[in-house]
Order: structure tokens, then sequence, then C-alpha cells
């Protein structure tokens, strides 16, 4: 099993040791960024952008594929748990553990005393690359919000609100560093046809008095498909719904937040 310990002082621990001969620094830098994408899969032309931006494709492709082996040989993975096919790179994140997923679990659960617990310093500290600097902004950004509910929290009704806007956040602060959008929201004026509004699993719906705030799962299906179904549920018109941008949404949550404090 395979440990990573991202914040403070990093670390990474092969079977409960820690271990430190890495064949090469780009290869633990991608393992370190497909970890913290929690994606199944990650496009290789997202890899390419990312670590091997100027080069051609052709030699791209050939390092990826070295650095994934340096991966797999120097921690003893098993290449079922991490591998590429065609136009993707598969990590399997059962096989992984880390502080970082814990950390999320805890925003998640709005759960103040783990992630102090776990928040023991910035992420990847020393490591400067644009990427893990977006990343590390994200989750002091959480980690201050979290502080921030935790305070303002008055009852235990309104722990239910506080766990449920910390979970939306959580996601789409993520999305803002992430080309790949598994998450659309949208806004809708309240009709008679919301009144008994059914959201799907994975979907995640606020009552704004005036208006619906739905934050809509993507899964496979393509952003259009999953608008168009969404519409096609509720009997309603296209030009009814109104897509959000992160900073949208992020900006209702917390005033959301402010009101219901």
């Amino acid at each position: 099993m395979i440990y990573i310990k991202f914040f403070g002082d990093w670390k990474v621990y092969k079977d409960g040791n820690e271990f430190n001969s890495f064949k090469s620094k780009k290869a633990l830098k991608l393992l370190f960024y497909l970890l913290l994408s929690s994606r199944s899969k990650v496009s290789i032309e997202e890899l390419i952008r990312t670590f091997w931006s100027g080069y051609s494709s052709e030699y791209a492709r050939k390092n990826l594929n070295t650095q994934l082996y340096y991966i797999r040989r120097d921690l003893g993975i098993p290449y079922k748990y991490l591998r590429n096919e065609r136009d993707f790179v598969f990590i399997d994140h059962s096989y992984f553990q880390s502080d970082y997923s814990d950390f999320i679990k805890a925003i998640e659960n709005a759960d103040t005393r783990k992630a102090s617990e776990v928040y023991s310093g910035i992420l990847l500290d020393g490591l400067e690359d644009d990427w893990i600097r977006k990343h590390r902004i994200k989750c002091q950004k959480l980690y201050e919000e979290l502080l921030k509910m935790s305070s303002e929290s008055r009852t235990e009704g309104y722990k239910g609100v506080s766990e449920l806007i910390a979970k939306a956040k959580v996601l789409i602060e993520h999305q803002k560093i992430t080309r790949e959008k598994y998450f659309i929201p949208v806004e809708l004026p309240k009709m008679e046809c919301c009144k008994e509004i059914r959201v799907r699993k994975g979907d995640i719906i606020f009552d704004l008095s005036d208006k619906l705030l739905i934050i809509l799962e993507r899964g496979v299906k393509s952003f259009d498909d999953t608008v168009r179904g969404f519409a096609k549920r509720l009997g309603i018109d296209l030009s009814e719904i109104n897509i959000l941008t992160e900073e949208d949404v992020l900006n209702i949550l917390s005033s959301f937040n402010s009101k219901t404090a």
C-alpha cells in the first residue's frame, strides 16, 4: 500500500516505510498530479499540456510512458492500478491513501476537528509548479471556509446545511482547476413543476427562496445531454435554465451561508 503525506513536510510511504529512492522527480510529480486530480482517469492530452508543453506529441507520449513505468517500478505498483490505454491514464485510488483524501472527506463532512488535524501545513511545501499552487490555494480556501462555517453554526439543524454547502464548495473549488467539467451548476426560477422536483443521486439542490440552485452530476453523459435530460425531467424549456460559472456558484453559496447562519 502507498501512503502520501501531502501537507507540510511531504513524504511518500511504501508499506509503512518512508520511501526516497525515486528514479525521476518528474515521475513523482506525475503521481502527485494524478492523485490530486481525484479522478480515475486523466486524459493524456491534459498530462502532456501540464508536463511536456512545447514538446512534440511523439516525444511527450514516450516520456509519459517512461515516467509511468518508473512510478510502477519504484513503488512496486501493479500495472492494473496505474496504466495508460489509448488517450487516458487510469489510476485506481483504492490502492493509494493520503492525508489529502482524508482532508477532502473532512471538508465534505464539515468535520473541523479532522480537517485541522490533517491540515498540518501547506500542500507540497517547497514545490512551486503552477498546478501545485492552484491545488494549494484551493485547500487553503476550503479550510478557511470550513472554519468560518464552523464558527457561524448555531444549531444542529444548521449543521446539515453547513455540510451540504461544504460539500458543494469542495466540488466547485476542485472543478475550477480542472478542464473536465463533471458537475454542471444551474439556476432556475421556482415554478409549479419544481414543487416535486426529483434530483438524481449525486446532484445537489439548494432552495434560494425565489430560485433553485442545482449542481448536476454529469456522469458519463455530455454537458448538453445532461442539461437537456434535466429539462426533460422537469418538463421545462431549456431557456428557463441558467447555466452558472464556478465563481457564480461560490458567490451564491457564500451569500446563502451567511443568510442561514
